[in-house]
């Protein structure tokens, strides 16, 4: 699931058609997503793994930021997850599933100018930890914390000063995939184990 219906789309053609289904929301539109995560089960019988990955930063000094923008970020970051969580839960308990969260560095810090990013970041891993030990024998929980990763991510800060100089330590962050190979690491581990959290950093050699 994600917003742009194009690009999922394109990312449908890479694949078998039975091998993949796509369905266009808005991660804070309970509706959309419980439509969603409702013709993912009618097709494949039920969601044994969910990854309510969608996520945004805009960096600003406090004094500077615009409240529409920390607004955004509480949607998307908190809201979305929880959304999408709500919808799915159900049939994750039923089939014994795996939620991959995907946290951040900024779960277990907080910098200089993303506060309420941050913020956002440790109610993640506090909706991680509450899963785990509500659901202990029914769910695995898995929290990826990446440093940098090299993405369009940064775009969004409309602080032009801060986006340019933060820019570089983002364009010498970690690959997508790089983290994408950690959560089928950790989804491929079921039976054996739980990574109930994988902190991520760039190599900075």
């Amino acid at each position: 699931m994600a917003r742009s219906e194009s690009t999922l789309e394109q990312l449908a053609r890479s694949f078998p058609t039975d091998q993949i289904q796509w369905h266009a929301a808005d991660v804070c539109n309970e509706n959309e997503v419980r439509k969603g995560i409702d013709e993912m089960e009618a097709a494949w019988g039920g969601i044994d793994v969910c990854i309510p990955n969608a996520g945004i930063g805009i960096f600003s000094p406090l004094e500077k930021a615009d409240f529409k923008d920390w607004k955004t970020m509480v949607d998307v970051n908190i809201t979305g997850v929880l959304c999408t969580l709500h919808a799915a839960l159900p049939s994750l308990i039923k089939n014994h599933g795996h939620v991959i969260q995907i946290g951040s560095i900024a779960a277990r810090n907080v910098f200089p100018n993303s506060g309420v990013y941050c913020a956002t970041k440790h109610a993640v891993l506090a909706i991680s930890e509450s899963l785990r030990i509500e659901f202990r024998d029914e769910l695995a929980i898995t929290t990826i914390n990446p440093g940098a990763v090299n993405t369009s991510f940064i775009d969004q800060t409309t602080n032009d000063e801060l986006r340019e100089s933060y820019r570089p330590q983002f364009e010498q962050g970690m690959e997508a995939k790089f983290i994408a190979e950690a959560i089928a690491l950790a989804i491929e581990s079921k039976g054996r184990g739980v990574f109930s959290e994988i902190t991520m950093r760039p190599d900075r050699r």
